[in-house]
């Protein structure tokens, strides 16, 4: 098969989701002991977990535990209410209370120790402890990401994966970095985390995987790839004036015919994605950069900042100035 397409195709996923910037609410490291439960509740945190150490087990509310090991990473791109534990029985720590665990912090990054938050043994006498590392981030913003939305509700990739190479570096350097005492105290985190959900979301879409094993693609990705031209430059090009046609055109489709395919693979209609592209572009333009609305709508294709905001509130529901006094 010729593999020529294919990897066009890899190229523009990648192109895609290189442009992506999730800000965090926070970052941590949490030393968990043994007899622990943790609880999470509510579908607004999205967390990506890194374990290490002992295995333990992870339950989304109503379903069935799963166990995960060292090594091993779990996305959740939604949130939803879940807990971690190695008991069963064991009433589960709410967020709140671990966050109150913390040993130090370094901006955005919380180290946690349970084990000696609730009177355990000297670190040195201590059992090998459940270690796990990661993020948060507030899901509707992920959600906003037509490609990152198609994820499971749960996405758990394993260490002993052969065919995830790149997974057991990325792990160990998010330990690392997330490791405030004897580590590198949080610098750097972001960028991390950011950099594996990208590899995590290009390994969901199959790409790597069909690019890898010269193997024909199914006929959903062959359908895909032909609308990687219009998302790749959506989101590398978002400032230029985009039609229906002119997006049909760098498919080599009809209009009609590229807005079906387009609606069936994103779940938006082409101009909805590039508005909500636009906009969340606008947004990190103004709290990164603090740049004024007018400039950030020269950089994103709206005319005037009064278009811009009124964009913004269509998509996000809220005003630039209300979303930049909103907790992060």
């Amino acid at each position: 098969m010729n593999q020529q397409p294919l990897r066009q195709a890899a190229a523009s996923y990648h192109a895609c989701v290189e442009s992506w910037r999730f800000d965090p609410i926070l970052h941590f490291q949490a030393r968990l002991g043994t007899g622990f439960a943790v609880g999470i509740e509510g579908r607004r945190r999205a967390p990506l977990y890194a374990f290490a150490g002992r295995p333990c087990q992870f339950r989304m509310q109503g379903g069935a535990p799963l166990q995960v090991e060292h090594g091993d990473l779990l996305f959740l791109p939604r949130g939803g209410a879940h807990r971690l534990f190695d008991t069963p029985h064991a009433a589960p720590l709410p967020f709140a209370s671990i966050v109150a665990h913390r040993s130090a912090r370094e901006g955005l990054t919380y180290a946690v120790d349970l084990e000696a938050a609730t009177g355990g043994t000297a670190r040195e006498d201590r059992e090998p402890a459940t270690v796990v590392s990661g993020s948060f981030f507030w899901s509707e913003r992920l959600q906003a990401e037509p490609l990152l939305a198609r994820l499971p509700e749960v996405v758990h990739l394993r260490r002993r994966n052969d065919e995830l190479p790149w997974l057991a570096p990325m792990i160990d350097l998010l330990h690392w970095l997330s490791n405030v005492p004897e580590g590198g105290r949080g610098v750097g985190m972001t960028e991390a985390v950011n950099a594996l959900i990208r590899h995590v979301v290009l390994q969901q879409l199959g790409h790597e995987h069909h690019e890898r094993h010269d193997e024909p693609a199914p006929a959903a990705a062959r359908s895909d790839a032909r609308l990687l031209p219009a998302l790749h430059a959506i989101h590398t090009r978002p400032e230029q004036q985009w039609t229906m046609e002119s997006l049909a055109g760098l498919c080599h489709m009809a209009r009609t015919t590229f807005a079906t395919r387009f609606q069936q693979h994103t779940g938006v209609p082409p101009m909805g994605y590039l508005a909500r592209w636009r906009v969340q572009s606008a947004a990190r333009l103004l709290r990164e950069q603090r740049m004024s609305l007018d400039e950030a709508a020269d950089r994103v294709g709206y005319s005037t900042g009064a278009i811009l905001a009124r964009a913004y509130k269509r998509v996000l529901g809220t005003s630039p100035r209300a979303r930049a006094q909103s907790p992060r």
